[in-house]
């Protein structure tokens, strides 16, 4: 269990498109292997950048990192996490503490207002931090490999079909291809 002596670990800074944000895709804290990479979602078994492949946000979820974050700027998503700074060991969402939110407020206030997607349903992190802000998130089922619901094919489209609709309600499904 991490304790409030160790070291905070350092978040990564948002990937933000270049004009209007349709939308921000808010997880929780990069893995120890996106850490380690520097880049979103990298652990080969989370399915994020399979999710956005279905979603026709990218064109592969194979493609160069790179090229995935240019696909997703010119969807005009932004990919950003709750906290920038955290204790913990693992990867483990359970495993943080002494978290420390990033500065998503200034965000909304220079580039909003812009629907807010949750990997991995975090509403009562978000109500604790920016619950003031006028947005109404809308929970989306963790990308993770930890979650049951991508075990099962049955799960699993129940899943898509949920980050589906949601792309699909803030324009961004489909727009750069």
């Amino acid at each position: 269990m991490p304790s409030s002596n160790d070291p905070l670990l350092q978040g990564l800074p948002p990937i933000l498109p270049n004009g209007e944000i349709k939308a921000l895709i808010l997880g929780s804290f990069p893995s120890v292997a996106s850490l380690k990479a520097q880049q979103y979602y990298a652990h080969p078994q989370n399915h994020f950048w399979r999710v956005l492949e279905h979603c026709r946000i990218i064109q592969s979820a194979q493609a160069d990192y790179a090229i995935r974050t240019a696909q997703v700027q010119a969807a005009g998503l932004a990919i950003w996490d709750l906290y920038k700074e955290v204790n913990r060991q693992g990867s483990g969402d359970d495993q943080i503490r002494n978290e420390v939110p990033n500065d998503i407020e200034a965000l909304w206030q220079e580039r909003g207002p812009f629907p807010v997607l949750l990997n991995g349903r975090r509403q009562r992190e978000w109500k604790r931090h920016f619950g003031h802000l006028d947005a109404e998130p809308i929970p989306l089922p963790s990308t993770s490999p930890r979650p049951l619901h991508w075990n099962t094919r049955k799960s699993r489209t129940t899943a898509l079909a949920e980050w589906f609709e949601a792309l699909t309600q803030v324009r961004a499904v489909g727009l750069h291809i």
